[in-house]
């Protein structure tokens, strides 16, 4: 980054709490232990590249954007549940991924006890609940093509009965805003695509059929969260990687020592400041936005002269 590496996330790990920190130290020393199970866990940090030595080399690999994703759905489950049954579920976290929606693969420690929990939390705090999806809601999270997963779900969705291959439950907090989806599969052996927990930026949800216990979905809203989450249409910015890249891509126009000193300048603030916004979830984001806006605006007065 303009000629000079941070220290990566290695400093800030100690800055997370505590049940997150536990969970990403549990994933990455049973998989480099090889332990049944484990073989998937953190893959991003595995990608092309020998074993990490530790959690801050593996959050590194991750970036800064993924580090993020995945504070930001912990938050997302320690606000709904702040006794934090739910997060004792998840035994592993898997692959981590951000686009139209952005989230994380899991291993849950008992998937029948992640259903119950799930099932217990139909009214929380702050009037946060989760809520099982409708046959239709669920129907992006089976198994095969989405056309494929109509037609082999014909008949649960015209009698209403339920998903085959995954339950899915989502949060019910605020329509068209950022919300978590949790995903567990139905089958043994699971298939690992299918229990992921991940943030849909504009959540379909406009309430709640109390007769059925089962998500009211708004029109308009779900196709324009389905084009989101299917085709990345709308998607937020994201900013720890767009700055990223706006810096490398100055520097490797620029020949060392040659970019003009402003520039540099919000180069070396970025440097110190993007893990510890990282680690600091949706807090972190929305100050990294201003960064971006910083970002632009000096772009366009450097093109300006």
């Amino acid at each position: 980054m303009t000629g000079s590496l941070d220290a990566g996330a290695g400093p800030c790990v100690a800055g997370l709490e505590a049940p997150l920190r536990e969970a990403l130290e549990r994933s990455l020393a049973d998989r480099l232990a090889g332990r049944p199970g484990a073989e998937l866990n953190l893959d991003n940090a595995f990608w092309g590249a020998p074993a990490p030595r530790d959690l801050g080399e593996a959050l590194t690999r991750l970036g800064p954007t993924g580090v993020n994703v995945v504070v930001r759905v912990f938050e997302r489950i320690r606000d709904i549940d702040p006794a934090l049954g739910l997060w004792g579920q998840i035994r592993y976290l898997r692959n981590v991924w951000h686009g139209g929606s952005a989230g994380f693969k899991v291993v849950y420690a008992e998937p029948a006890a992640m259903r119950e929990r799930l099932d217990g939390h139909l009214s929380g705090p702050d009037g946060r609940r989760l809520v099982r999806d409708t046959v239709l809601g669920a129907i992006e999270h089976q198994r095969g093509t989405l056309l494929r997963s109509l037609r082999s779900h014909m008949a649960p969705i015209l009698r209403g009965g339920e998903p085959r291959d995954a339950d899915t439950w989502r949060e019910v907090h605020r329509t068209d805003q950022e919300a978590v989806h949790l995903c567990v599969g139905k089958h043994e052996p699971r298939p690992p695509e299918l229990d992921d927990i991940h943030l849909d930026w504009r959540s379909p949800v406009v309430g709640v059929n109390e007769a059925t216990l089962r998500c009211r979905y708004g029109l308009v809203v779900s196709l324009v969260h389905w084009a989101q989450a299917r085709f990345g249409l709308g998607k937020p910015a994201f900013p720890f990687q767009d700055i990223d890249e706006r810096i490398a891509a100055r520097a490797a126009r620029s020949p060392a020592g040659r970019a003009p000193a402003e520039w540099e300048a919000f180069a070396a603030r970025w440097r110190d400041a993007r893990w510890r916004l990282a680690t600091r979830g949706s807090e972190g984001a929305e100050e990294a936005l201003r960064w971006l806006r910083e970002c632009e605006a000096l772009e366009a007065a450097l093109a300006a002269g």
